[in-house]
């Protein structure tokens, strides 16, 4: 008995949820179900201009044709929050009141709204957007719940001081929905985001099983064969016993062997397998699109970059992951 409570107790200490993390959302508390292996917050700001996504966006609200709220921040009590508004309420939020006070000829005072100062459109370029990575039996995928473009703003004197959230829209309630044919969507563009293996941002952290970050849960599923591996320069495709070679890595170590339900059934020892703590970063690849009808972003993961550190030297890419 005293042994199985042991062994009880190691599993569950091999769980991290990010003990001392905000509360889960309406957005996010989808992690926490068991074929949910790993999961965080990659947000990030991007330029969509290959289609103008946020004047199309607002363009859009102007309309009435999508909705649109306050900004919304991901992780906060907002996020459970949602409340639609109408653009002369974000505009006010936005600017301020723009309102002047004065006294009439009966010494009494009375307000009077000033025009709305003209948005610097041409230049409204960067889009804030809320992503979450995370694994599902093995396959790496993406949910972006919203998007918030930024807008300049500026000094009465017209001098540029930086970017403001605007407003939030695109909100996408399902984790898991099912976006239309690609040739349906609008074209955004390709990104490319560096994501640290170790340590991990705990402030993005959603769930580690194992303790194991993004590269190591996907693991047991490249040494299948499930996920191709390549060499970086993507014209050999490698099988498990090429991949430490590739890696530059020839120490043995032990290697967990996952059962049904994502738990380590055993350890094996492999040779001249890959000490993965020299694995520092990966670069993730993404192409993006736009959903008009539903108003929602959608990315599809292209690639993966794996990125190994000797020494004092710089990371360098040793490996390419490919997805379909």
């Amino acid at each position: 008995m005293v042994k199985n409570l042991i062994i009880l107790l190691l599993l569950l200490s091999n769980i991290s949820f990010a003990q001392n993390g905000p509360r889960p959302t309406q957005f996010d508390k989808f992690v926490n179900k068991p074929n949910i292996q790993w999961a965080a917050y990659a947000s990030d700001t991007f330029n969509f201009t290959k289609a103008d996504l946020n004047n199309l966006l607002l363009n859009r609200i102007e309309k009435n044709e999508i909705k649109a709220s306050l900004p919304v921040e991901s992780r906060t009590s907002g996020a459970d929050q949602i409340k639609y508004s109408k653009l002369d309420s974000i505009n006010n939020a936005f600017y301020g009141d723009n309102v002047d006070y004065m006294m009439d000829s009966m010494g009494n005072e009375v307000s009077i709204k000033k025009p709305i100062p003209k948005k610097d459109t041409s230049n409204f370029k960067i889009t804030e957007v809320t992503q979450i990575l995370y694994i599902e039996n093995g396959t790496l995928k993406s949910y972006i719940p919203f998007v918030t473009p930024m807008l300049p703003v500026y000094m009465s004197t017209g001098n540029y001081i930086g970017e403001s959230f605007y407003f939030t829209t695109g909100f996408n309630y399902k984790y898991n929905y099912k976006h239309r044919k690609k040739n349906k969507l609008i074209s955004l563009g390709q990104t490319k985001k560096m994501l640290r293996l170790n340590p991990p941002q705990p402030t993005d952290k959603l769930k580690e099983m194992y303790g194991c970050n993004l590269f190591e849960t996907l693991r047991p599923y490249i040494l299948e064969n499930k996920i191709e591996v390549y060499t970086v320069d993507g014209k050999h495709k490698l099988n498990p016993q090429e991949i430490d070679i590739a890696a530059g890595n020839t120490q043995p170590m032990p290697i967990p062997v996952y059962d049904s339900t994502a738990k380590v059934s055993k350890y094996i020892v492999g040779e001249g397998s890959t000490v993965y703590g020299q694995f520092t970063d990966v670069q993730l690849v993404q192409d993006w699109y736009y959903d008009r009808k539903k108003n929602m972003v959608f990315s599809s993961i292209r690639e993966l970059f794996v990125y190994s550190k000797e020494g004092d030297k710089e990371p360098v890419p040793v490996l390419k992951l490919g997805f379909k």
